[in-house]
Formats: structure tokens, sequence, C-alpha cells
């Protein structure tokens, strides 16, 4: 099952797999507070854009399937990996660092609700080892733009955290630099199954959806539920927040698609949560069998297309 997104000079591949595997070819077109936008590289020009991919997945526990989970993105050789969050799932972080560990300069976390409902303690401890002040935050890997939410912290209309990603998405569409937005967070906002009641829901929606749209956000990256699904192209829909407007069918190849793709990768090790059979329209894809993580490939070209 894959998906391919064109854009100028930009393809995206998503696929399932054992590894769930995500590529990008790279495109040359240009589409705060007191809270930390993280340092990283300086993002080159189009012209000296090098090849690097990304991992993501969530919900992680401390268990074998996490180990072969490690040992996959080990493989692949990441540059970035991010953790969407649900981490030991103990009563300690020691055993989820130690497993982590071959990835672990290389990673970035969202919190879960793991990591704020099983005590104080444990979340000081994950934000210090990942040098984190605030729970959410921003940066750049080369020509991609990552901005991290938290669930856990107001997040409504005047928040101030959504004028924190308000502010970020403004800058960041605006960077010639910057080719692609990617949002990373923990919640599920729209899923086949809900496993969990997640409060509130329709509001982080209707604050943020629209946003998404306003500042042309590629991808976002989410777990929360432990299985994987992946949505066409999707716009927010006022009258009906929960079933979202769906842009474009093409399963195989969108052209510049209007609207947002969102992924559920809840499937890093912890056990799955089965769909019942359950596929909501807007998805394309939805597997409750197979652990795994999202791999994301970025591939610098020469190719110039017209937007």
């Amino acid at each position: 099952m894959s998906s391919t997104i064109f854009a100028p000079v930009l393809l995206l591949i998503i696929a399932v797999m054992i590894i769930l595997s995500t590529s990008i070819e790279g495109r040359g077109i240009a589409i705060v507070e007191n809270h930390p936008v993280y340092a990283s590289p300086s993002p080159p020009s189009t012209a000296t854009l090098s090849n690097f991919n990304f991992a993501a997945a969530g919900d992680w526990a401390c268990t074998s399937h996490t180990t072969d989970t490690v040992n996959n993105i080990v493989d692949k050789v990441p540059e970035l990996v991010l953790g969407l969050g649900d981490l030991s799932y103990e009563d300690t972080v020691d055993c989820w660092l130690e497993i982590v560990e071959p990835i672990d300069d290389n990673m970035k976390i969202a919190i879960g609700n793991h990591e704020v409902e099983e005590g104080e303690p444990k979340l000081t401890q994950y934000m210090e080892h990942f040098g984190l002040t605030e729970q959410y935050y921003s940066f750049d890997y080369q020509n991609v733009h990552f901005t991290v939410m938290s669930d856990y912290l107001p997040y409504e209309a005047g928040s101030e955290q959504y004028t924190f990603v308000q502010n970020d998405l403004a800058k960041a569409a605006a960077d010639a630099n910057i080719d692609w937005i990617v949002i990373v967070h923990h919640d599920q906002e729209y899923a086949s199954t809900k496993i969990h009641e997640i409060p509130d829901e329709n509001e982080w929606k209707e604050a943020y959806h629209p946003l998404f749209e306003q500042y042309n956000i590629d991808l976002v990256l989410q777990g929360h539920q432990h299985n994987y699904q992946r949505t066409y192209p999707i716009k927010y829909d006022s009258d009906t927040p929960i079933s979202p407007i769906i842009t474009e069918r093409n399963r195989s190849t969108n052209t510049n698609p209007e609207g947002q793709i969102f992924l559920t990768v809840g499937t890093a090790g912890a056990s799955l949560h089965s769909l019942n059979g359950n596929k909501a329209p807007y998805l394309i894809t939805a597997q409750d069998e197979v652990y795994g993580f999202l791999n994301v490939d970025i591939t610098a070209n020469d190719v110039e297309t017209t937007q």
C-alpha cells in the first residue's frame, strides 16, 4: 500500500511495511515568544541540499518489539528520529532510554499522555535528557521545518502555545529555504476507531486544522493509537469537524494536493490496538498487525516544475 505526492520538484512516498516507510525528493520553491526554536545546522540552499532521512514512531514501551523497531531504525541510518510520545510505559525512564541509546543522539520527542500522567519526575527526566525547556518547540533540518506541539498544555486559540505555533508556522512558511513543514504531536485527531477518548478533540481541530491550511502544512505526525493509519489529503470541515473534506482521492499520486496528510504511527513497540475492521472514509490505509516506524527519505534533485 503506497502513496506518492508530487509537488514542484518534490516526491513523497508513503508505504506500509515491517518498517513503515516514506520518501521525499527535494523541491526548490517557497510555498518568538518565550519558547525555544532549537538550533539546527543552517539550512543549505536548494542547490546544495544533501540527501537525508528521518524516522518517526510513537507508543514505544520497553518490549522486544521496541528493540526490533530501534534495530530497524538503525538499519536505515536516519539523521533524525522523532519520538511521537508515550515512551517507556514504566515507573522509570531507564529501560526506554537504554533501548533507544543507539538512536538517542539523533532523537527529538513529543510529550505523550504517559509522560504527563505518570508523575512530574519522569516528565522532568525526559525533558532534561532531550534538552527541552518547554513541551512545545520547533527546529529545522535542511529544508524541512518541524513544529512539535503539546497536547497536555493549554492549546486553544489565544493560548500561549497557540500564539507560538501561529508565529512559528508563519515564519516557516515565509522562509524560502523551507520546502516542507511537518507537525509533530501525540494525540490522534483523525481516526478510524477511538481507543482513547480525547477531551475537546474538536476544539483542537477548530483551532489548528485551518491554521495548517493557511500555512500549507504538509504532514501531521501523531501516535496515541497503537496502529498505523494514513489519510488522504484532507481539509477542515467547519460544519462537521470529525468528518474532514477529502481533497484528492488518488491512492498513488497527488499533485500538489490541498489539505494535509495525517499519519498515525503508534507502532513502535507497545501492544497494538485492534481496529476491529473499521476504516474511516478519509483513510487510504490502516493496519493493526505490524510493528514498525515511518521512514522519510529526502532526496535533492535538479528537476524544475511549475507550481
